[in-house]
């Protein structure tokens, strides 16, 4: 149980490793030379400036010393907005609605010969055996998959920066100080968007490819996390437009769609005080990333660095 609970709360990693198209038109606003986390939002009317921050879902709050410029913006701000607040008590229901197969199994969805190709990575992987979690989506079986990879691939680094994930850090220090925490989204939302997106059938030929591309799915996380680590926005959105579409199908709806429902909300947030936006990396650049976005309507935005 706790083991599927911790699975579950950093399962937005997938909502990071996806594809964002970028322009030559934001490549133009966006300068190399601006490598920054944390992007100072002012100007169209704003009283006060909010920041939009991008984190890393699998990094611990230890690694904010590396990022000193956050405090300050963070502790004065009159809002945090977060893509998801989980509520732990709906967890484990939620988890049976929408990632647990009710008239199906990974066994069935399977060949016999991709079945054991999965299984035999998998359990090489993480110790488990595929068939503990036979009655799961596969697209479950993605995330667990994309976890324990990044967890191999990075296990120094993640030790380094251990704690409460940055997104969840944010909200809680927030709600413990009487701050407004907004959520973006529910978690209704986003589970329907990993489990129920794409149908099990399309989920199962996903997992395969990926389990078939493990090698380049690994070298892919490890160079994420260098660019992320290096404070490089820009060029994390561009290795994120490389990301191979067989291995997650049309993955706009991941990045671009929210992007844009985001931006429905945030300008009125902003309007009403100064807010701290932690969202993850990958919705920052790109031209349907927040950056550009806000840009586009008029907003000035420029990196802070310490």
């Amino acid at each position: 149980m706790c083991f599927m609970k911790t699975i579950l709360r950093n399962s937005g990693l997938l909502l990071l490793v996806a594809i964002i198209f970028v322009s030559g038109e934001v490549h133009a606003q966006q300068k190399k030379s601006e490598k920054s986390l944390l992007w100072k939002v002012s100007g169209n009317g704003l009283k006060q400036p909010s920041y939009l921050f991008g984190t890393y879902h699998l990094l611990g709050d230890k690694f904010l010393a590396e990022v000193p410029e956050v405090q300050q913006p963070f502790a004065e701000a009159k809002g945090v907005v977060v893509e998801l607040v989980l509520d732990s008590s709906r967890l484990m229901t939620i988890i049976m609605q929408k990632a647990v197969m009710t008239n199906n199994k990974l066994s069935t969805l399977l060949s016999p010969s991709d079945y054991h190709l999965v299984d035999s990575v998998f359990r090489a992987l993480s110790g488990y055996e595929l068939k503990t979690f036979d009655m799961f989506k596969p697209a479950q079986i993605t995330v667990m998959f994309a976890l324990f990879q990044a967890q191999k691939e990075l296990g120094e680094e993640l030790k380094k920066y251990t704690g409460t994930p940055l997104d969840i850090h944010f909200a809680s220090v927030a709600k413990k100080n009487g701050v407004q925490v907004t959520p973006l989204e529910t978690m209704d939302q986003q589970f329907d968007m990993l489990y129920n997106h794409f149908t099990v059938e399309e989920q199962a030929k996903q997992l395969v490819e990926l389990v078939k591309q493990s090698d380049s799915a690994g070298k892919f996380s490890g160079d994420m996390t260098k660019l992320y680590f290096q404070k490089d926005v820009i060029g994390l959105g561009e290795l994120l437009e490389s990301y191979p579409t067989e291995l997650g199908g049309n993955m706009e709806y991941m990045l671009k769609d929210r992007n844009l429902n985001w931006m429905k909300t945030l300008p009125e947030l902003m309007k009403s005080g100064s807010q701290f936006i932690a969202v993850g990396a990958g919705h920052l650049p790109g031209e349907n990333g927040l950056i550009s976005l806000l840009q586009k309507q008029g907003y000035k935005v420029t990196p802070v660095t310490k």
